[in-house]
């Protein structure tokens, strides 16, 4: 009896910490910024509130996120501007991914979560 009452609190416990890290993953990008390096550049991604966009290289648009995707609309100076869409990966500060999905021309991308 004692060993299932254990085995229930631990199994308790992992299901509120693992609720907690779905909250956390619903908060998007908002407040967050990100280091972006391609193979042509490097530039820091800014997520404002109210859905501002902002990036080093002077890009400004907006974005969108609805719980389980991220879009961005983004307007580079003088150059393009682009639509993207893809999975929201939630990262730790510090944490990196690999992706394609932040870039116009889908081209690889290492994206480095900073603040």
């Amino acid at each position: 009896m004692l060993r299932l009452s254990i085995g229930f609190i631990l199994l308790a416990c992992a299901f509120v910490v693992g609720s907690g890290d779905a909250n956390a993953q619903a908060l998007g990008p908002e407040n967050r910024a990100y280091a972006v390096d391609t193979a042509n550049e490097r530039y820091t991604a800014q997520f404002r509130t109210n859905g501002r966009y902002e990036d080093s290289r002077g890009a400004r648009g907006s974005w969108s996120y609805d719980g389980r995707s991220l879009c961005m609309l983004v307007r580079i100076p003088y150059e393009s501007e682009y639509e993207v869409c893809a999975p929201w990966v939630d990262l730790r500060i510090g944490q990196s991914l690999l992706t394609n999905d932040w870039t116009a021309d889908r081209s690889l991308a290492r994206v480095t979560r900073i603040e």
